[in-house]
Parts: C-alpha cells; structure tokens; sequence
C-alpha cells in the first residue's frame, strides 16, 4: 500500500471515513455485550495510519483503546475474552444460517470460512500482560473449611471486605 504522503485526498478521505467509522462501532463494542471492540479497532487503527496520521496517534496513545492495539502490533496476540467472544459469535452467527434455513452450499461453505477465521483467532497468543493467576502464585488463606470459602488472590494485600 502507498504511504500516507503519496495518497490523493480523496482516499486518504475514505481512509480517514472509515477509521471514524470503525472506531465509533469499536467504541460502541465497548458498552454493548456481544459487539466486538477489538476488531474494529485495528480497523481504526489501520485505515488512520493512512488517512490520518493525528488520529492514528491517538488511537495508539489513548489509555483504554490502545491496549488491544499494542498487543496486537507488538505480540500479534488477541485478549482471551475477545478470542472467546470472536468464536461464540462465529458459531452463533453460523447456526442462525442453520435455523433460517440458508441453502446447504452456503451453510457449508460458511462453516469452511467460520471455522477457518476462528483456528486462526485461537491460535493467537493471548497477550503477556493479560491479567491471569497461575497456580505458583495462588494463596489459599487459613480457616477456608470448605471450597466455597477459599479466597485465592495473586496479591493479598488487594483483598479489602
């Protein structure tokens, strides 16, 4: 793709239109359950970087949007609760086909692409940042006489009642 400088304005128009766009739906995603955010951030975040070089700086400084952004141009890596998310609505999506009875060709030819694009989201690393607890750094605090009443943190000192 040409750099920013050599685009006519009226594609680094569209490109600046659909950043907008694409951030306003992944802004959208934020707040609404089953739309997915970081899709249409890296979207944004891609169609500014040639229509926009200002927005584009934004996008990869802002305090909340830039996190999926950098862990995707750094590591290639997608946050486990959108891979969840991507492959429940990719399975969702396929069965509505199902149900609405789409003609069998298209239906097979969706589960093809469907499960295609979600291998290649599972098979993304989660990010090294991601916010997890592995078993090494579990405590189990004293008195916990059943199961329900164990309290695991990674850091005890963040546990307030």
């Amino acid at each position: 793709m040409p750099a920013h400088s050599t685009l006519s304005q009226p594609v680094k128009a569209g490109y600046l239109t659909l950043a907008c766009l694409s951030l306003l739906i992944g802004v959208v995603g934020i707040v609404t359950p089953l739309l997915p955010t970081t899709p249409f951030l890296l979207l944004s975040a891609w169609s500014a970087a040639k229509g926009s070089p200002r927005l584009h700086q934004w996008l990869t400084t802002h305090p909340e949007l830039s996190k999926p952004l950098r862990a995707w141009q750094q590591e290639r890596a997608i946050p486990s609760s959108a891979k969840r998310l991507a492959i429940l609505m990719l399975a969702a999506s396929w069965l509505v086909l199902i149900f609405w009875g789409v003609d069998w060709a298209i239906v097979s030819v969706t589960l093809c692409l469907f499960g295609a694009i979600g291998i290649f989201i599972f098979t993304r690393p989660s990010p090294q940042d991601e916010d997890c607890i592995t078993p090494d750094n579990i405590i189990m605090y004293k008195g916990c006489k059943v199961y329900s009443d164990i309290r695991a943190y990674a850091d005890p000192e963040v546990f307030h009642e």
